[in-house]
């Protein structure tokens, strides 16, 4: 009977070191994920003064002092004003 509570504790000590480290793994990509988007990240001027020009920092555009915006904001928002063209 002893035999069987000290299996049954370290079972559920394994099991739950397990599960924990799952966590942490999980937790550290999601992290990671974050960081990379947060490098990955340009900018550029709405009005695009200069051309296709990105920044990786938000600021000001140095012509027409417009802010910069993510170009991934820009791609949204052109794509939304082209499917509401009148015609």
């Amino acid at each position: 009977m002893k035999n069987n509570t000290i299996i049954t504790t370290l079972s559920f000590i394994v099991i739950m070191f397990f599960a924990s480290c799952g966590n942490k793994t999980s937790e550290s990509k999601t992290e990671k994920t974050a960081t990379e988007q947060t490098e990955n990240t340009r900018y550029q001027c709405p009005m695009k003064c200069e051309g296709e020009k990105t920044y990786d920092k938000p600021g000001q555009c140095p012509k027409c002092n417009m802010d910069l915006q993510k170009v991934e904001e820009m791609d949204e928002q052109h794509n939304h004003d082209s499917t509401h063209t009148n015609h």
